[in-house]
């Protein structure tokens, strides 16, 4: 029986001339420095909140603002009046009042009512 010896390779296993691992170093130091961060808003109704969606598929959650790409769908958008840029604010205070407000009336562990046993 003869013994056949077969070499795969994949575009992987290749090393990359220096030339070329520079080019893919620049095109991601480059792409890097485009993005942009997202825009938070806000939805100009609850009917829009309901059905409109970014074309990546972020929509809006039952309260509040979402966070989506800052592209030319969302500027549209914005110009439009369909949505509006959500104010900036103190997130610290924010995070305070949603945590109240999710605990509101929420006695904290270990004080129980211990009267109330009758």
């Amino acid at each position: 029986m003869t013994d056949v010896n077969i070499k795969t390779h994949t575009p992987r296993d290749r090393q990359l001339s220096a030339r070329k691992q520079a080019q893919l170093d620049r095109l991601k130091r480059v792409a890097a420095g485009r993005r942009r961060p997202g825009i938070r808003v806000v939805p100009a109704n609850e009917d829009l909140r309901r059905v409109l969606k970014h074309p990546n598929g972020m929509g809006f959650r039952p309260e509040g603002s979402v966070e989506w790409p800052d592209d030319k769908f969302t500027r549209k958008r914005i110009a439009e009046g369909s949505v509006t840029v959500e104010e900036k604010h103190d997130e610290h205070k924010h995070d305070e009042h949603k945590h109240e407000e999710r605990h509101r009336g929420q006695r904290p562990k270990g004080h129980e009512d211990t009267n109330s046993a009758a």
